[in-house]
């Protein structure tokens, strides 16, 4: 009894810490995940019909990682769209927690928790996370910079983690637009990777050529017989004529980001922004600390950024989900360098200290309240929203 006292001594803040999360990750992501909406949208069809069964998703491999989900968990669970959600809904929390490791690489424990808990309540993660589509998996960018954080650092087991290397780079390959923001953050590593080859021997690098080909062979079949699918993957539009219209596209991007959005029901509650007021003001702190910088940190973020951008306003198949992760990482920057240099004014004085950690966690609670309470509360009864979600399950 002693023994399993003390044991309850020692973990029982543990305990609590992973039940809090648990139910928080339950009520943002799985909670009436069903039931929110009257019904279902277009977008959720299309996505559950391209993904039910094998022959189909071998044809158009697009999405393939989420279309095989799909149709495992639909062939389980007998519900196709609700198990569309849950599925997405599992990925956005992945996302989160990605969210969390690439901030505290670089930043301190309490920005990354402000700063993950404003991502894992934002709209923008919400609407994606919880929407039967695998347009969340445009977000794969935080699993892209977390294992090359993670690689770096990393100094036994490289031919496990080489193997692991190359399977999630070919998936990647699988999700619009994504090939570019892989090509864009390795480039900077180039030299590490023919240094990592040289050494490795040549029966491992024909294992990894293997795998390569063999994760890669769906997609050049595919392909070969409906060359579309490479602009899909690409993200460039269907019709060269779309183009004309990207300048209007990009500029209606912008300002759905910070001004004014476009209105669409699916991600929108009439016109207002992505970004509330709080987090536009750390956002553009966190770039302009950024860019002062002279640092690879710099170039990824303002790279991905304008490819993001770009490829959302051409009219393709990446939406504006790919940008999402980017801004929040801007925020947590800006949350960061905000506290950063307070801390430097107040070195020692413990008031001043508590009181600027007081001013954020107000900021960060606004900020949570306003996304939370717009996704959950005023999206879902808007009747334009209804409009959009007004298809029974099949």
């Amino acid at each position: 009894m002693d023994t399993i006292r003390q044991l309850y001594l020692r973990s029982w803040r543990g305990f609590v810490l992973a039940f809090s999360l648990t139910l928080i990750a339950y009520l943002l992501y799985f909670q009436r995940l069903g039931s929110l909406l009257p019904g279902y949208s277009t977008s959720e069809l299309q996505a559950l019909t391209g993904a039910s069964n094998w022959h189909t998703i071998a044809a158009n491999p697009v999405n393939a990682p989420y279309k095989s989900f799909d149709w495992l968990s639909t062939a389980m669970l007998h519900h196709g769209i609700l198990a569309n959600r849950i599925i997405t809904a599992v990925i956005g929390l992945l996302g989160a927690l990605l969210f969390f490791v690439v901030v505290r690489a670089w930043c301190s424990y309490r920005v990354a928790f402000f700063a993950t808990v404003m991502f894992a309540t934002s709209a923008g993660l919400l609407h994606f996370a919880r929407l039967g589509t695998g347009e969340v998996l445009q977000m794969c960018i935080l699993a892209l910079l977390a294992v090359v954080l993670w690689y770096r650092k990393q100094r036994n087991h490289r031919m496990i983690i080489g193997y692991l290397l190359i399977a999630m780079f070919v998936v990647i390959w699988y999700i619009p637009g994504m090939f570019w923001f892989e090509l864009f953050g390795l480039w900077p590593l180039k030299g590490t990777i023919r240094g990592q080859a040289r050494r490795t021997n040549n029966f491992h690098l024909a294992g990894m050529l293997v795998l390569f080909l063999l994760l890669l062979a769906p997609l050049i079949i595919a392909s070969s017989s409906n060359p579309h699918i490479l602009l899909q993957l690409a993200g460039l539009p269907p019709h060269l004529s779309t183009l004309k219209h990207f300048g209007s596209n990009l500029l209606s991007l912008a300002l759905a980001i910070t001004v004014h959005s476009n209105g669409s029901s699916l991600y929108w509650v009439g016109h207002a922004p992505l970004l509330n007021a709080i987090e536009v003001v750390a956002g553009l702190l966190g770039a302009y600390y950024v860019f002062r910088q002279s640092s690879v940190r710099r170039t990824f973020l303002f790279g991905s950024m304008a490819i993001g951008l770009v490829l959302a306003s051409l009219g393709g198949e990446v939406t504006f989900a790919c940008l999402v992760p980017i801004l929040y990482l801007f925020i947590a920057i800006g949350i960061d360098h905000l506290l950063s240099r307070w801390f430097t004014v107040f070195p020692r004085n413990p008031i001043a200290r508590l009181s600027g950690v007081g001013v954020v966690c107000v900021m960060v609670t606004f900020s949570v309240f306003y996304q939370v309470r717009t996704y959950y509360v005023a999206w879902p009864h808007a009747p334009a929203t209804r409009a959009a979600f007004d298809h029974p399950a099949p």
